[in-house]
């Protein structure tokens, strides 16, 4: 084998090694297109991403924010009497210009209770209600009575009767 007779082509025409070459060049072309198509693609997903994250983050976070102060309002109101935690819980949902009456009552085992009423209250109104009840006011609920209103179908009259 000689040295000067080393690559393939050389024993090609000219024409043939200049079509060779230029196809070469474009092949090469085409591959760094390639490479860095799938690069910028890359950079457009993960730009992507992070832009749905940051709206998922921002939706997300005022929730988180509540049940963080939901966790450290947990139990804030055990030390009061049940009458004084039912009323603060009442205040706070803002429900006390629908309450109709609040009274003391005797449960069973002797301790104290209270019997709230309210008038035209709605389902998600009565929820807020029991879990405040139940997660900040320590009070467990003994009975509870609803009754649909007549001139409106979707409020109802709720007693409830608290104890802990």
């Amino acid at each position: 084998m000689e040295l000067d007779r080393f690559f393939f082509w050389q024993d090609w025409p000219a024409d043939r090694q200049k079509f060779f070459f230029a196809g070469c060049v474009i092949a090469w072309g085409l591959a760094l297109f390639m490479i860095w198509s799938g690069f910028y693609e890359s950079q457009e997903r993960s730009q992507s991403i992070t832009v749905r994250s940051q709206q998922k983050y921002l939706q997300v976070q005022p929730l988180v924010e509540q049940l963080k102060a939901g966790e450290a309002a947990r139990g804030a109101l055990v030390e009061r009497e049940p009458m004084a935690a039912a009323q603060q819980v009442i205040r706070d949902l803002g429900l006390d210009s629908r309450l109709t009456s609040v009274r003391p009552v005797q449960s069973g085992a002797g301790a104290g209770g209270v019997q709230v009423i309210f008038e035209a209250l709605n389902l998600p109104e009565i929820v807020y209600l029991l879990r405040d009840f139940k997660v900040r006011g320590a009070l467990n609920v003994s009975s509870i009575s609803i009754n649909h209103r007549l001139d409106s179908p979707e409020l109802a009259d709720v007693q409830i009767t608290l104890s802990r």
